[in-house]
């Protein structure tokens, strides 16, 4: 697992035109459609149980369609996290997710918490697209 922080003097502002905050009840079919792109089904009890353990949804949403997501997960007082970052299959290298990460980056640093977000070794476009966001690697054991 590789741990990355952004700071406000890191972040790389990009275009946020056509990502918004998902609204739990009024958008649900909407991320179910989405969550089924990646070949899962989400039910109701999971998109609420997400929002009440203090996940926020931002998508790029085009003509009635997610085309990007990612979140900003809560989990303390002091971080929030950029969590489930994805884009559909037929959208991707297209800087979708790049555009989505930085909006919900720029909100959490807004919000005066500390920006975090953590992925795999393996997976080369999450940190790619965290880099270019302006998130830099954290060593193992520290949390900046």
């Amino acid at each position: 697992m590789i741990s990355f922080v952004c700071s406000k003097q890191d972040l790389i502002p990009v275009d946020a035109t056509g990502i918004r905050w998902l609204e739990p009840e009024a958008d649900y079919a909407l991320a179910r459609a989405y969550w089924r792109g990646h070949g899962q089904d989400l039910s109701r009890d999971i998109w609420e149980g997400a929002h009440a353990s203090g996940y926020r949804y931002a998508a790029l949403v085009r003509e009635g369609q997610i085309l990007s997501c990612a979140a900003a997960w809560r989990y303390s007082d002091e971080a929030w996290e950029v969590a489930a970052v994805g884009t559909l299959e037929g959208f991707r290298r297209r800087g979708y997710a790049t555009r989505v990460v930085a909006f919900v980056t720029a909100y959490i640093l807004a919000s005066g918490r500390v920006a975090t977000c953590h992925t795999d070794e393996d997976n080369i476009a999450m940190r790619a697209t965290a880099r270019r966001v302006g998130f830099r690697e954290v060593p193992e054991g520290r949390s900046e």
